[in-house]
């Protein structure tokens, strides 16, 4: 029998964790029922005044700034001050990084290449946007809850995640755009500690507008292979690489939970979104009847592209699908994975 594979998986009661500080305070206690719109935890934390990604300035890979650097983490430094410096063309010359204001340095994300300058403090709250239950509060696990949950896989990684153990990322979910055009720049706001989606593609120029922005995870649908392994930014994909189909219904799924609280599993590779949903109509783990179906091509010539099948060649080995881009073809059954939406 054939499996049906769900593209956001539904949880009635999963316990999940939020993760903290101990500069956080947490505004839950242990045995709480959680409604939506109650305060979670309260956040201090000081804006970005300034992000430089160094690899762009001076020819060095993101893993080498932290050798060139004449600063360190929570120096006050001002207007002027060398924050680093490298000779090249044989120690001919001397390419220098120098503060354009005054500030406290922030090398928290020198591994992936950066140097923010940060600038006043400011206190955020979150706010829930689940039903749950508190079931542990603690700085090891975090806050425990269980809730309602849905949650999608990602498929993968970027490397720098791979040596964290047990890692979880928490903020809030904001989309750019409906997620369908290609962007090189995000819009002029701060995404300090929020998880963002970039759409069906990611280009490597929004990327770096993004974390310079103060992004704390950022999600895509695709991605040019070569530039996802130059990058050792926190990155996750859930499609694949290049420039591959992603189905209306998916970007809709994903553009409603924008302004919603999430995690996202390192060690699980999924990110979990925390909100009620309305239940849809029970369907089989198995697939009864083909015709009807909706199904998600695996050959290379529509790889990823969402369709429904409308006819069952004799003998099941063939199916006509009419895809979301109004055409229609044969194909394979072993061509095409059966989803639900």
């Amino acid at each position: 029998m054939i499996i049906r594979h769900e593209i956001t998986s539904r949880y009635e009661e999963y316990e999940f964790r939020i993760p903290y500080t101990t500069s956080d305070k947490v505004l839950v206690k242990v045995g709480q029922q959680v409604k939506i719109g109650d305060n979670i935890l309260q956040r201090s934390q000081n804006s970005k005044a300034f992000t430089f990604f160094v690899p762009t300035l001076i020819p060095i890979s993101a893993s080498d700034v932290k050798k060139y650097v004449c600063c360190i983490d929570g120096e006050l430094v001002k207007e002027g001050d060398i924050l680093l410096e490298k000779e090249v063309s044989g120690g001919l010359n001397i390419k220098k990084i120098v503060s354009p204001i005054e500030g406290v340095i922030d090398l928290s994300r020198i591994e992936s290449g950066y140097i923010d300058i940060l600038g006043e403090e400011s206190s955020s709250i979150f706010k829930s946007s689940f039903v749950g239950r508190i079931v542990d509060v603690n700085l090891v696990d975090g806050i425990v809850v269980k809730a309602k949950v849905s949650s999608m896989d990602i498929k993968v990684l970027s490397k720098m995640y791979h040596k964290e153990e047990g890692g979880k990322i928490f903020g809030e979910f904001v989309t750019i755009g409906e997620g369908v055009d290609l962007k090189l720049k995000a819009d002029d706001q701060d995404y300090t500690n929020k998880i963002v989606f970039a759409g069906k593609h990611l280009h490597i120029s929004l990327l770096q507008d993004l974390f310079q922005k103060g992004a704390a995870f950022v999600l895509t649908y695709s991605m040019d292979y070569n530039d996802f392994r130059r990058q050792t930014l926190p990155l996750g994909i859930l499609g694949g690489f290049g420039e591959i189909s992603c189905g209306t219904e998916i970007l809709k799924s994903i553009a409603k939970k924008d302004s919603t609280l999430c995690v996202v599993d390192l060690e699980e590779s999924q990110i979990f979104f925390l909100s009620d949903y309305s239940s849809s109509p029970t369907r089989g783990t198995f697939i009864k009847k083909y015709e009807g179906a909706t199904v998600r091509s695996l050959s290379l010539s529509n790889y990823s592209m969402i369709g429904k099948v409308v006819e069952v060649e004799e003998g099941q080995t063939h199916l006509t699908v009419e895809w979301e881009n109004g055409s229609r073809g044969m194909i394979n059954v072993g061509a095409v994975e059966f989803i639900s939406l």
